[in-house]
C-alpha cells in the first residue's frame, strides 16, 4: 500500500522554500498591512531568520495561531510572495519556480510526497532522469538526452519534500525546464490520487491498513 502522505498546506509550503533555497525571501503581508519579511539576515530587508519562521510554523499549524505569535492579528490567511535576497527567482506558475543563481540556473518546486515516491516518479518520466537521479544521466547528450542534477530534500517536519533540477550544461536549460515542468505536473497528479485514496478509504479500512 502506497503511504499516505497528508497534504501540506501554504504556510508549511512557504516555510520549507525560504528556509531550504538559499537565497529565497519570503514576505509576509497581513490582511490589516502588517509586513515581515523572512530570509537570511545579511539582508537589510528580512526581520526574521527563515529558521525561526520554520519553528514559528511548526509551533502554530495554522495562520491565526502564527500571527499571534509574530504578534499581530491574522484572522484572515497572510499573502505569501516568495521573492530573492541574492539571486534572482522568478514564478513559472503551478508551485515551479526558476532560481538563478551566480553559477547555475536550477528549477524548484515542492511536493507533500515522500522523497522516494519524487524519486520513483522522475524514474518514469521519459525525459527524466533515471533512478537515484541525483547527479545522475539521462542518456547521452549526442543522441538527445539531457544531463541532469536532481537534488531532493525531505522535511519531515512540515511534511514538504523540495525538489531542485539542475542542468549540467547551460545549453540543456530548456530542455530542463521542460522535465521540472513534467516533474510538477506528475506529483500533482499523484498527490491528487492520493488524496482521493484517502477520501474514498472507508474506517475499517484505514484500521486495516489495507
Amino acid at each position: 500500500m502506497t503511504p499516505s502522505v497528508p497534504m501540506a498546506g501554504t504556510l508549511q509550503i512557504a516555510a520549507a522554500l525560504v528556509f531550504h533555497l538559499p537565497g529565497a525571501r519570503l514576505e509576509l503581508t497581513s490582511p490589516s498591512g502588517h509586513r515581515c519579511s523572512i530570509g537570511p539576515m545579511t539582508d537589510p530587508r528580512c526581520t526574521l531568520h527563515p529558521a525561526e519562521f520554520r519553528e514559528l510554523v511548526l509551533a502554530a499549524g495554522n495562520g491565526q495561531m502564527l500571527g499571534t505569535l509574530l504578534g499581530f492579528a491574522l484572522m484572515d490567511e497572510p499573502t505569501l510572495t516568495l521573492t530573492s535576497s541574492s539571486i534572482d527567482m522568478d514564478h513559472l506558475g503551478a508551485g515551479l519556480y526558476r532560481v538563478v543563481g551566480c553559477e547555475t540556473t536550477s528549477y524548484a518546486f515542492t511536493t507533500s510526497l515522500l522523497a522516494s515516491q519524487v524519486d520513483d516518479l522522475l524514474a518514469s518520466l521519459n525525459t527524466a532522469p533515471a533512478a537515484g537521479c541525483v547527479m545522475d544521466v539521462a542518456g547521452d547528450p549526442n543522441d538527445g538526452g539531457v544531463a541532469l542534477c536532481v537534488s531532493l530534500v525531505r522535511d519531515d517536519g512540515l511534511g514538504v519534500t523540495l525538489v531542485v533540477i539542475s542542468p549540467f550544461n547551460t545549453r540543456d536549460l530548456p530542455r530542463c525546464e521542460a522535465v521540472a515542468r513534467a516533474s510538477v505536473s506528475a506529483c500533482l497528479i499523484a498527490e491528487m490520487e492520493q488524496l482521493t485514496h484517502c477520501l474514498d478509504e472507508t474506517p475499517s479500512d484505514r484500521a486495516s491498513g489495507s
